[in-house]
């Protein structure tokens, strides 16, 4: 149902109904279109005249993805009241919770839990994961009957996702990977046939990058703004926002390097002196774009630990 076509949301946001019988489970419900109210009383009566939504679940705090809420809360749809909504929480203390565009106050938010099971029908279950990375509160939902997956904004039709965190982002992969779906229906793009293999194509692009800035480190120190040239990507063939896109996916990577115990700041203690942030956080990605890193030296750590 994607009626905001863009340069990140693709051809738009999806929607998806869930279930067999009248009662439906909405998964996002769109940024807040004004077509898109019409198309889903349309859609529901097309499906079963008897069909209404009882629960709408919320993938994330992406305007994206919930921005239709107040329309459907005070549309024909709710005319009971009877509409839940549900999300997993984000913390107010994440630094990007101030960035958000706040929630609707009139809606009260039931809160998902990580592998909490749906019942939506008797041959209908959802099982909430919780795959942090692209955003920290994000989930997918694993329907058990078809071995799919409801990948919202961890795996897309098409292309590469952005993300918050790396080190949560490979792991949201590796877990969605273990249910090993035979189809995936994600956030934005097409629904992907082979899921499996759709789920490990984005592992190993993530890691096929890792293993090139370990390479590119091997020849010395370097900012993560040096090895994005080192890579030989011109920035004059980029805008401006496209080129911060991805010296940014440089620095997440150079962040969970560090985490692995693969690499390091240089000067990290001046660092923080001065700026007073943490350089692995990955919300302080953009301070550090400037920042000699280099590998982990083991062979000196493990011959100091000999002495």
């Amino acid at each position: 149902m994607g009626l905001n076509p863009g340069r990140f949301t693709l051809q738009g946001t999806n929607t998806y109904l869930v279930g067999l019988g009248p009662r439906k489970v909405l998964i996002d419900c769109g940024d807040g279109h004004p077509e898109y109210m019409p198309l889903l009383i349309e859609s529901l009566s097309k499906i079963d005249k008897e069909a209404y939504i009882s629960d709408i679940l919320i993938s994330h705090c992406h305007k994206d993805h919930w921005g239709g809420l107040n329309e459907i809360m005070s549309s024909v749809l709710n005319k009971e009241d009877t509409i839940k909504v549900h999300k997993f929480p984000l913390l107010a203390e994440n630094p990007l919770f101030k960035y958000l565009e706040p929630f609707p106050e009139s809606v009260v938010f039931n809160e998902l839990q990580d592998d909490q099971v749906i019942r939506v029908d008797d041959a209908t279950h959802l099982v909430v994961l919780h795959t942090p990375g692209h955003a920290m509160d994000h989930c997918s939902f694993y329907l058990k009957e078809e071995h799919a997956m409801f990948t919202a904004d961890c795996i897309l039709g098409h292309g590469t996702v952005a993300f918050e965190d790396l080190s949560e982002y490979i792991r949201s992969l590796y877990r969605i990977q273990h249910y090993r779906p035979t189809r995936l229906y994600p956030g934005h793009g097409q629904h992907v046939e082979n899921g499996t293999e759709k789920v490990e194509e984005y592992i190993s692009i993530r890691l096929a990058k890792e293993r090139q800035i370990i390479d590119l480190m091997k020849d010395g120190s370097a900012t993560p703004i040096e090895l994005v040239e080192r890579m030989n990507v011109t920035f004059k063939n980029y805008s401006e926002n496209m080129m911060a896109i991805i010296v940014r996916t440089v620095g997440l990577h150079l962040i969970k390097l560090h985490r692995d115990g693969k690499a390091e700041m240089i000067n990290k203690e001046r660092f923080e002196e001065k700026t007073g942030l943490d350089p692995y956080d990955p919300h302080n990605v953009f301070s550090i774009v400037n920042q000699k890193w280099q590998l982990c030296n083991h062979n000196n750590s493990s011959n100091s630990s000999k002495l």
